[in-house]
């Protein structure tokens, strides 16, 4: 569910912890980091099983770990960081940062008291707007290097499994452009910079302390 810089901040933050441990070529993991997105089916590209707040729905990492779960493989690497990133930033940090409250079907930010029909918060003017808030302040504070970006092909690499090889036309770095452009200001109503970063890095830690086991 974030989106294409969050992963790939993530995955620069996963590949400087990991780069002592384990040998990884960073382009691929990179793209294998966008992959998962792009597929055409992202219900079976993602794995997906009902979260622990109805309406929502996380990889299931079992089968995301038997499928992904190659270290010795740059690209697949990256496409289990992906999912890894999407089910532990839904689970404990989307979910436990807003009421949801069913009976109204209202969306609460509990550190401003402001409230969303739940049509509007899963809407551009809402949670996806506040992610494009965020993607300035992410290359701004060093997160995600553009000298990265600029690294990745656009084309992304095959895989050999013909969920991830069936693939949109628009590519990552079209999507990407559009969200840059738009220099969204960073209002915070929804989603609070530093505890959304906070909470990237954190997870990034617990990957990598798993794979480092």
């Amino acid at each position: 569910m974030p989106g294409i810089l969050y992963h790939l901040s993530f995955a620069e933050e996963v590949y400087r912890k990991l780069e002592p441990v384990i040998s990884l070529d960073k382009v691929s993991f990179m793209a294998g980091n966008l992959i998962p997105d792009l597929a055409t089916d992202k219900k079976q590209s993602h794995y997906r099983k009902k979260a622990s707040v109805d309406g929502f729905f996380v990889p299931e990492m079992e089968l995301v770990k038997r499928d992904l779960f190659v270290p010795e493989d740059s690209v697949k690497f990256g496409m289990f960081c992906h999912l890894y990133l999407d089910y532990y930033f839904i689970e404990e940090f989307l979910i436990p940062e807003f009421v949801w409250d069913v009976e109204r079907m209202k969306v609460i930010n509990p550190r401003n008291n402001k409230e969303w029909d739940v049509k509007t918060f899963f809407s551009h003017s809402g949670m996806y707007g506040a992610y494009t808030e965020i993607n300035q302040l992410l290359v701004r504070d060093g997160h995600v290097s553009v000298s990265t970006i600029e690294e990745i092909p656009e084309i992304l690499p095959n895989t050999g499994l013909t969920v991830f090889d069936a693939r949109r036309e628009k590519t990552w770095k079209a999507e990407l452009d559009e969200y840059l452009a738009q220099k969204k200001e960073y209002t915070g109503e929804i989603f609070d910079y530093n505890r959304l970063w906070s909470c990237i890095e954190r997870i990034a830690t617990q990957f990598v302390d798993e794979i480092s086991k």
